[in-house]
């Protein structure tokens, strides 16, 4: 398999930077491009009780720029901080994080998804969103995961904060 272009997520989350620099070592010893892609969550507007309230919609579309640059001034942070030999391109999409990267990898036509997966202890997947999951399920091409220094297996015990 010949890998030319890789896509991975850039969040908020310290450990998905681990995943980010794995993604960008594999990129740099492939010669394939890295593609980091923000998923910025979409603003709704609150309900006012008027139907296309014209105020309530300005507002959202103001929440919703805000929203972008604190997003994209993150990606632009990651992306800097790769070493300069790493052949890169961002992006910023919108939707869940799962789906949202799972549409970004088909459209950029990339060759190998780089996802960051914590291991939770048990039922706290049933409260939170693995969009990590979600990509190894519907993803058309090849997922790598990267197990994140929060990650432990079920054998480790448990550290405590001292």
């Amino acid at each position: 398999m010949t890998v030319r272009r890789i896509i991975a997520p850039v969040t908020f989350a310290e450990d998905s930077l681990e995943a980010t620099a794995v993604a960008a070592e594999l990129a740099e010893a492939l010669g394939a491009e890295l593609v980091l892609a923000a998923i910025a969550p979409l603003v709704r507007p609150e309900p006012t009780g008027a139907p296309d309230d014209p105020r309530a919609l300005a507002r959202s579309v103001q929440e919703q720029r805000i929203v972008d640059h604190i997003v994209g001034e993150r990606l632009d942070d990651v992306a800097a901080a790769l070493p300069p030999a790493v052949r890169r391109r961002t992006m910023l999409t919108y939707g869940p994080v799962g789906a949202a990267l799972v549409d970004a990898a088909r459209e950029q036509r990339a060759d190998l998804v780089v996802v960051p997966m914590r291991r939770e202890r048990e039922l706290v997947h049933l409260f939170h969103d693995h969009a990590d999951r979600y990509v190894l399920h519907h993803s058309g091409v090849p997922v790598l995961v990267v197990p994140t220094r929060g990650s432990r297996t079920r054998h480790e015990p448990r550290r405590e904060a001292a």
